[in-house]
């Protein structure tokens, strides 16, 4: 089960902009953004080479799907719904 949604992003990307629209609609599971301007070193840790990403995270804190770009909500519920 997802517990956690991790999203990468930055002020000036016009995608991320859009998917922090997506993401209000999300119900369900908690979501933390960071900036990768702000948050270099995790994101190096994450292994982010490009922005939007998003990471979800299950119960014993590890990391079971990604996916990148400005994806749809429905995308997102799709991924959640697998890991249910």
């Amino acid at each position: 089960m997802i517990t956690q949604i991790e999203k990468f992003g930055a002020t000036w990307c016009g995608p991320c902009k859009v998917l922090d629209k997506t993401l209000e609609k999300v119900t369900g599971v908690y979501v933390k953004k960071y900036d990768v301007d702000q948050f270099e070193d995790l994101s190096e840790e994450r292994g982010v080479r490009s922005i939007p990403v998003l990471i979800f995270w299950d119960e014993n804190n590890q990391e079971v799907d990604r996916l990148m770009g400005a994806v749809s909500l429905d995308k997102i519920n799709e991924i959640l719904e697998k890991w249910k």
